[in-house]
């Protein structure tokens, strides 16, 4: 009887430390345009192959816009002057 349930406990026990393994769901391009270091580091790790997937995406997506938004800036600053 020990030997059954001991069969039947173990996998229920392994996927509940698998479960508690799968990392955090990936962080927004919102999240890295409010956190530009944070950004930074990540997309250096994903150019070196340390970090990969959807945060690397979300990164640079989110470089990309607050490089647009300096850009948008810096356009109107020049209007502006005299």
């Amino acid at each position: 009887m020990r030997l059954r349930h001991a069969l039947l406990t173990a996998p229920l026990v392994a996927a509940a430390g698998l479960g508690a393994c799968q990392p955090a769901e990936p962080r927004s391009a919102g999240y890295f345009i409010e956190h530009r270091e944070e950004a930074a580091r990540v997309l250096a790790d994903c150019a070196t192959g340390a970090h990969r997937g959807a945060e690397c995406v979300a990164a640079q997506a989110a470089r990309v816009e607050t490089d647009r938004e300096a850009r948008i800036q810096s356009y109107r600053r020049q209007r502006q002057a005299p």
